[in-house]
C-alpha cells in the first residue's frame, strides 16, 4: 500500500491548524505528511491503518501520529452510525514554528522525547483521551496566546500520561518517495472494496499490474506483512466490532467477515488478537454487565 504525500497549508495567521470534522465518510486516502498529527475520532467506526498497524476503532479513538507516517481511517460503509456519523478533531503542527523550535527548549524536554516516540503511532486512551477531547474542542475556538499554550498542554498531558500503546513496530519503514508508481493505492482501493468477499493474490497482483512473485516481494518489502496478513487482519478488525453487537453470533460473524472456513477464522482471530472469537465475545458481555 503505498501512501500518498498530502501538502497541508496553514493559515499565514497562525503556526499550526486544528479542525473538526463532520462527513458521511472518511475522503482522505492512505496518505502521509511532514507534519505530527493528533486525531480524536469522537463518532465513526472502522479500520484503521497506522505504519503497519492495522486495528479496528470505534469512538473514543485517539492516535498521535509522527511525521512522514503513513496513516488512515477507513470507515465501514454497512456502519450503522448516523448520517453525521464520522466525526473527528484533528490537530496537525509542525516542530518548526516559523523558524522558532519551540520543542527544543530545555522546558519541553518531555515532549520532545514523546515527538520522537511518535514516529511509530501512539494510540491514546482512558481518562487521558477525556481530558485531551475537552483541551482540543477548547483549542478549536482559542485565539492568540492560548493556542500555544493549549498546544503545549495538550502534548503535556500526553507526555506524563501511562495511557499509551505503542502502534506501528520498529521494523517498519515508510515508503515515501513522491516518484513511486502509484499501483499500490489501486491494490489497497482493490483490498478496501473486496475484503468482506472474494478476494485473491493473482487479483491483487494484476490490479497492481505485476506477476504474483514480483508483487509479494514487492508488498512485503513495503510492508514488512504478506498480502495475506494485511487482509486478514483487516477482516478480523472488522470481525471484533461485528462481535461487539449484543446480537452478533460468532459462527455468522466468521462468514460475514469474508472467512470460508470457521477453523480458518478462529485460527486467525487468535493470532491477531491473542484470543478466541467466542473467548473475545465473551470478555465483552462481562464488560458490559
Amino acid at each position: 500500500m503505498k501512501p500518498i504525500l498530502i501538502k497541508n497549508s496553514s493559515s499565514p495567521n497562525h503556526s499550526f491548524s486544528i479542525e473538526e470534522r463532520i462527513s458521511p465518510h472518511f475522503s482522505v486516502p492512505y496518505h502521509f505528511h511532514k507534519e505530527y498529527e493528533l486525531t480524536a475520532i469522537l463518532k465513526g467506526q472502522g479500520s484503521r491503518f497506522v505504519g503497519n498497524n492495522i486495528r479496528s476503532f470505534e469512538n473514543t479513538d485517539m492516535v498521535l501520529i509522527g511525521k512522514n507516517l503513513p496513516h488512515h481511517w477507513h470507515n465501514d460503509k454497512d456502519s450503522d452510525v448516523p448520517n453525521d456519523g464520522v466525526q473527528a478533531i484533528i490537530l496537525k503542527f509542525d516542530s518548526d514554528f516559523n523558524g522558532i523550535r519551540l520543542f527544543d527548549l530545555p522546558e519541553n524536554y518531555q515532549i520532545r522525547k514523546l515527538l520522537d516516540k511518535a514516529a511509530n503511532g501512539l494510540r491514546i486512551y482512558g481518562d487521558t483521551f477525556t481530558k485531551l477531547v475537552s483541551l482540543m474542542q477548547s483549542l478549536l475556538t482559542a485565539t492568540g496566546p492560548d493556542r500555544i499554550s493549549l498546544l503545549l498542554k495538550i502534548l503535556h498531558e500526553i507526555a506524563v500520561s501511562e495511557e499509551l500503546e505503542i502502534l506501528s513496530n520498529d521494523g517498519y519503514v515508510p515508503k515515501t518517495k513522491d516518484n513511486e508508481s502509484d499501483r499500490m493505492n489501486r491494490v489497497y482501493e482493490y483490498i478496501m472494496t473486496n475484503y468482506l468477499g472474494d478476494i485473491s493474490l493473482a487479483k491483487a497482483a494484476s490490479v497492481a499490474c505485476m506477476n504474483e512473485a514480483a508483487f509479494c516481494k514487492y508488498f512485503k518489502k513495503r510492508y514488512t506483512k504478506t498480502f495475506i496478513q494485511v487482509v486478514n487482519e483487516i477482516r478480523i478488525s472488522y470481525a471484533c466490532r461485528e462481535l461487539m453487537k449484543d446480537d452478533s453470533n460468532v459462527t455468522e460473524v466468521c462468514y460475514q467477515s469474508g472467512f470460508n472456513t470457521f477453523s480458518n477464522f478462529t485460527k486467525t482471530f487468535k493470532k491477531v488478537t491473542g484470543t478466541s472469537p467466542r473467548e473475545y465475545k465473551t470478555k465483552l458481555k462481562k464488560l458490559g454487565n
